[in-house]
């Protein structure tokens, strides 16, 4: 591995690990989705630890990303453009649900 190569994956390292003790989600396996949210205008509205939703700054509060953890699962509940509905799945771990719900997000918000 080159030295740049290296730095570039140190940086990155830091990058997260700052990203997640500066979080102010209570539930740190979604520390990475509030970054994501927040750059694009959204606001964390509810925060425990078994559950967060994100809704856009000044805009319609039926249109939010929700996760809530369960014993047994995670689920995440991702609006549905022009609809009063939302669309929900589940997850096992924290990684797949984060990896789901911030591309659901992205494509939300490039519609």
């Amino acid at each position: 591995m080159s030295s740049s190569s290296s730095t570039t994956t140190m940086s990155k390292e830091l990058s997260d690990n700052v990203l997640f003790f500066l979080s102010h989600v209570k539930n740190k396996g979604f520390a990475i989705l509030e970054t994501t949210f927040k750059e694009n205008g959204w606001c964390l509205v509810q925060n425990d630890m078994n559950a967060i939703s994100f809704v856009k700054s000044g805009g319609d509060q039926l249109n939010s990303f929700d996760i809530r953890v369960t014993s047994e699962k995670i689920i995440v509940s991702i609006p549905l453009k022009n609809s009063a509905y939302q669309y929900a799945s589940t997850f096992e771990n924290y990684y797949d649900a984060c990896e789901y719900a911030e591309q659901r997000f992205i494509d939300y918000i490039s519609c």
